[in-house]
Order: structure tokens, then C-alpha cells, then sequence
């Protein structure tokens, strides 16, 4: 063998050793972005971030795959044990759903965070869009007295006989009698922020059903945070990410670590509601990637990770993709078709549809 084969196999050695620590690091990082999902960020809110991670070394360790493939495919089993282990993970964040049912039986429920929606036009954007779906339950958050008190959409509240529960900055529109008073949902919050949950019981298809719809602590990041954020995206310079990245922690980190404790205070009502109907939706402010996301999951099913599509973000605006609007529902009722309908941009966030029927 000649000296430069000799230092071709070297170099060939070198750089799969390199690649594949790479590899391994990745695949722990992504199973430590799991782990995340196990502990309440009420009492480690910072370890809580690590689940935004997810998608960065999900994509990493997949790309691994096609790497060795090419390379190396001796060393394939590496990522591919990385993505076994969290692919249940995977189709939370992303799931791939073919079938779509219909039925005249199924219910339609729509939630929807309206909380962008200032203009005339884009409250007619909203009055129309509903129109257009006749949902049978829309739970709004962060709705403002304009678009609740203009005469289009009090025409069509009207015209749908629905029945209305309001609250601070949430209002339930149902078409099904509601049953006793609203159910207001105390936990802690930071004071000066109006987030908050409230259900109310209502008779649904012979059954009584609890519906419950959530403002979890918002993130609390300003547009001039958001434009930084995407100004870090397109400029890394090493002194203004270093800045914005601890101001984005600090932010971050605290309003995850009340959001802990607002989805202790949910799993309980539903564990002490477990044997009856529950319909819970909501601006839940985490990913599916979240302690909120994974304990709610637990106990009831994700309307979208059943019969929903893709990554399916609820908000897109300044770099920020995420879903962090969601419907859950209790075992007795069947997903038949989920999606984000990301044609109406009237708000910075988009509305979730769910249509469900009760199982036989």
C-alpha cells in the first residue's frame, strides 16, 4: 500500500470519527429534548426550552441517515435508533395522516385566537370565515370588544342561535345549551397579563360535556423582541445573539415556568372529569414538544396528531413557525378531520378545525 493510500484511509478514519461523534451528540441532544417534556417547568423552567429544539436535530439526525447512506452505511444505524426512539415524538410535532372521514353526524369545532384582529376589514375576514364553516363550538381567545360588539358579527351569533359564554379576553360560541354557570379556571399567572381558562358544561348530543377553553401564559415577547429574534436569524453576529438569546431565556423561561403549573391545575380538572366528555382548546402558548402538550396528551387525544397533517403551524410571523393552538378531546369521541387553515390571515395567529363524532 502507497503512502498516500495510507494517508487517504487515515484522513477517510478521521473524518467518520468526526462525523460520527457529530451524529451521537445529535442524537442525545434530541433525546434530551424529550426528556424536557417529562419535567414541570414550574420547577425547572429553563431545562423546559429545550423542547423548542426538537426540529433542529430531528431534521440533523435524518439528514445523518442519507449522510451514511452515501458514505458510510455501516454507521446508518445510528440515526436511525436516534429517530426510533422519539418517533412517536415526531408524529406529535409532525404527524402524516392520510384519511380524512366524513359524517353527518360529526360536530365541528373551531379554536381560534383572534387577538391580531384589529381592523374592520379583518374583523369581516373573521365574521365571514365563520359563516363559511357554520361550526357547531368556536372558542375564541383573546377577543376584543370590538369585533364581539360589531353589529356583522352579532347578526351572525344571532342567525346561528348560539349560545355565548364570555370571560376575560375568551368567549365560547356553542350550539348546544349550556348547562349552570361559566366554570372559571384559577391558577397562577404573572399580574400584569390577562391569560386565563374557563369551561363551561353543555348538553352535546345526549351527553353531558365539558368544554374548556385555554389562554395559557403568553411568551410575552414584544414585536420589537420578534424582529430582533429574525434579525439574529439573518445577521448571527456573535454580540447581538449573545444579547438576545439570554433576554429571549429570561422571557421564555419565565413564562414557562408559569405555564407549569397552569397545565397542573388542567390535568387535575380532567382527572377529577375523567369519566365524563371533555372538548379542551385553546392558545396553549407551547409546541408538542412541551411538558403542557405531552400531560394533556396523556389524559386526552390531540384532535390534529390523530387526523391532522404536517407541521401545521397555528403562528408564522417575524422567523417564529410553531402550533401552539390546539384541540384535545376525551377518549369517547372520534377525530374524523383536522387541520390549520392558514387561507384566513386576518389574526397573527390561525384558526384549528376539528370535526369529531361520539363513538358508538
Amino acid at each position: 500500500m502507497s503512502r498516500r493510500e495510507i494517508k487517504h484511509r487515515g484522513l477517510t478514519r478521521m473524518l467518520s470519527g468526526f462525523f460520527l461523534g457529530v451524529n451521537i451528540c445529535t442524537v442525545l441532544l434530541l433525546w434530551l429534548t424529550v426528556v424536557s417534556t417529562f419535567v414541570s417547568p414550574n420547577e425547572y423552567p429553563t431545562f423546559s426550552l429545550l423542547g423548542l429544539f426538537f426540529p433542529i436535530f430531528l431534521v440533523i439526525d435524518i439528514a445523518f441517515i442519507f449522510f451514511w447512506l452515501i458514505f458510510r452505511f455501516s454507521l446508518v444505524w445510528v440515526p436511525i435508533l436516534g429517530l426510533a426512539v422519539v418517533s412517536s415524538y415526531a408524529m406529535d410535532y409532525c404527524p402524516i395522516n392520510t384519511k380524512k372521514y366524513e359524517s353527518d353526524s360529526a360536530i365541528c369545532v373551531i379554536t381560534y385566537n383572534v387577538g391580531g384582529v384589529g381592523t374592520t376589514e379583518a374583523q369581516l375576514q373573521v365574521v365571514s370565515y365563520l359563516k363559511s364553516k357554520h361550526p357547531d363550538i368556536v372558542c375564541f381567545q383573546e377577543m376584543s370588544g370590538s369585533l364581539m360588539n360589531m353589529p356583522e358579527f352579532l347578526q351572525f351569533v344571532d342567525s346561528m342561535r348560539y349560545y355565548k359564554v364570555i370571560g376575560t379576553g375568551k368567549y365560547i360560541l356553542t350550539r348546544f345549551p349550556v348547562m349552570g354557570d361559566t366554570l372559571h379556571i384559577d391558577y397562577p399567572t404573572h399580574p400584569t397579563r390577562a391569560n386565563s381558562s374557563m369551561g363551561c358544561w353543555i348538553h352535546c348530543q345526549g351527553d353531558s360535556l365539558l368544554l374548556v377553553s385555554n389562554h395559557l401564559e403568553s411568551n410575552s415577547l414584544d414585536e420589537a423582541d420578534k424582529m430582533e429574534y429574525k434579525g439574529m436569524i439573518l445577521d448571527p453576529e456573535r454580540e447581538r445573539v449573545e444579547k438576545e438569546s439570554r433576554l429571549l431565556k429570561r422571557k421564555l423561561s419565565g413564562a414557562a415556568y408559569y405555564r407549569g403549573a397552569q397545565t397542573d391545575t388542567l390535568c387535575t380538572l380532567i382527572d377529577k372529569n375523567k369519566e365524563k366528555s371533555i372538548v379542551m382548546c385553546g392558545d396553549l402558548n407551547d409546541t408538542p414538544i412541551s411538558y403542557t402538550y405531552q400531560q394533556l396528551a396523556k389524559r386526552l387525544d390531540c384532535a390534529f396528531r390523530k387526523t391532522g397533517r404536517g407541521a401545521g403551524f397555528t403562528y408564522k410571523r417575524n422567523g417564529i413557525y410553531v402550533r401552539i393552538d390546539h384541540i384535545f378531546v376525551s377518549k369517547d369521541w372520534q377525530c374524523l378531520k383536522c387541520y390549520v387553515d392558514d387561507r384566513i390571515r386576518a389574526s397573527d395567529h390561525f384558526p384549528v378545525v376539528a370535526y369529531m363524532q361520539k363513538k358508538h
